[in-house]
């Protein structure tokens, strides 16, 4: 940074620096707001969401509670013997 800007930052300090916390947060809100985009901007959507649900469709029927747990306890094994951990 040149001399020149430190000098006015410092003189912008000492200026502000006995305001109020509230105006003082406003201030640096104001300051963030110039230099962050006001907004982020979505990615591009490149599938409908009629697309994505025919990817996962199936012509299986759902798994029932009694599948899913099976499913999660073989998954917790996998991971356990991954880690070298006794279940």
């Amino acid at each position: 940074m040149e001399s020149m800007n430190l000098k006015e930052i410092f003189e912008v300090w000492n200026r502000v620096r006995a305001w109020d916390p509230e105006m003082r947060i406003d201030l640096a809100r104001r300051i963030l707001e110039t230099v962050v985009p006001s907004r982020i901007q979505p990615p591009p959507q490149t599938m409908s969401l009629d697309e994505v649900i025919g990817i996962a469709k199936t012509d299986a029927p759902p798994p029932t509670d009694e599948d899913c747990k099976k499913i999660l306890e073989e998954e917790r094994l996998k991971k356990c013997k991954h880690m070298s951990i006794s279940p």
